[in-house]
């Protein structure tokens, strides 16, 4: 299945949603990619395809041509998304156990949406465009922004998901520590604790779906010739492709309203994509740095 976050809680249990939509509330990027289930748990086996030798044309009484497709096998690990959180016996006492978990819980998640977004875009997206060749730079010195462009791919760009790790066929697994009863956290201190786990990665398996311009500030903008070649390097389509990038960076290319950068009534039905370049939707995130990137060498 090839689905967002939220489809995959949902289709796994019901009860699911309301923490993946804690999740990725302030995590647009998070929110927008698509999922697949991991093939063995903790980790996801794939082929990256090396070569292909497809169909083509013949003669009428011909043999056919033989069709090849040569791989490598390869393996990407699932990271731990999750944490605990203990509330005091005394402060139980006058809060709830149930109510203070109920409030607590969708803000610790919201940041660890954050969180694990920042990573995605940082640890797996720029690096992967930059080091497949697929990036250029604006020309900024200091202090810099970046945007990316992603095209989603069944088997071959995708988030990761496993919702067998832990044996409870959700995305995200609630436990009550110590079955829900009192016990001594490490400071010795007697309270009651809930633990959140999941199991998430990304897959990255297509150097001609990812291209990213680096290097961007408020005196170096990207050129409307960059921004095509951008998608070109992503082969972009309107379907499975968006532009990740700053709102900051949106701003910047204010200079092109009205050309070839325009909003769209559809838009407004995405979760903060409410402008396209040529068709491709921008989704943007507060989770880019603002301003604070280091310039970006590029070979």
């Amino acid at each position: 299945m090839f689905s967002t976050l939220k489809e995959v809680a949902v289709g796994l249990s019901q009860k699911q949603e309301h923490l993946v939509n804690s999740l990725t509330e302030e995590s647009p990027i998070l929110d927008n990619m698509r999922f697949e289930r991991s093939s063995h748990g903790l980790w996801n086996a794939y082929e990256e395809v090396s070569s292909i030798s497809g169909a083509g044309f013949v003669d009428m009484n011909q043999p056919l041509p033989e069709m090849q497709i040569d791989s490598n096998l390869k393996k990407v690990d699932l990271s731990i998304l999750g944490g605990e959180i203990f509330l005091p016996e005394d402060k139980a006492s006058v809060l709830g156990v149930g109510e203070y978990f109920a409030k607590k819980v969708p803000i610790l998640l919201k940041q660890a949406g954050q969180t694990a977004e920042q990573k995605i875009i940082y640890d797996n997206f720029l690096p992967y465009a930059i080091g497949n060749g697929k990036a250029v730079s604006a020309g900024g010195a200091s202090s810099c922004y970046s945007m990316v462009a992603v095209r989603f791919v069944e088997g071959e760009v995708a988030g990761l998901y496993s919702d067998r790790a832990l044996q409870s066929d959700a995305l995200l697994d609630t436990t009550h520590i110590n079955g829900g009863t009192l016990y001594k956290n490490a400071n010795g201190v007697l309270g009651y604790g809930v633990r959140i786990k999941g199991y998430i990665g990304v897959q990255l398996a297509n150097p001609d779906a990812v291209s990213a311009i680096v290097n961007i500030n408020g005196s170096n903008i990207p050129t409307a010739a960059q921004i095509d070649n951008m998608l070109i390097d992503a082969k972009a389509t309107p379907y499975s492709t968006f532009i990740f990038c700053h709102p900051k960076v949106l701003s910047f290319l204010n200079t092109y309203k009205g050309n070839i950068l325009h909003t769209a009534e559809d838009d407004w039905n995405l979760n903060r994509s409410f402008m396209a370049w040529n068709g491709i939707r921008f989704i943007t995130s507060y989770n880019f740095k603002n301003g604070t990137e280091s310039a970006v060498s590029l070979a």
